[in-house]
């Protein structure tokens, strides 16, 4: 069975993580919440990401709530895509 991880991210401890949560799971009830506060511009070093990077299998879905908390430019993006794929 397919499995849906929904990746939060904040880059302080004083921003909030609800909205991303939130907006995840009205799309994806049944999603696999992930969430981590890590300020860094790649997303090499993210452990909760590297997790899900980790267990992700043919089929399987990574929802954001925003691109920015999957990468900070397109060739990032599309470097990251590219790997799991």
């Amino acid at each position: 069975m397919c499995k849906v991880y929904g990746y939060c991210r904040i880059s302080t401890a004083k921003q909030s993580i609800d909205r991303q949560v939130r907006n995840i799971l009205a799309a994806y009830p049944n999603a696999d919440i992930r969430k981590e506060v890590y300020a860094g511009t790649k997303y090499q070093g993210r452990a909760e990401l590297k997790k899900i990077l980790e267990k992700v299998q043919t089929g399987d879905t990574i929802v954001f709530d925003s691109v920015s908390r999957m990468s900070r430019n397109a060739d990032e993006g599309i470097e990251l895509y590219l790997v799991r794929r």
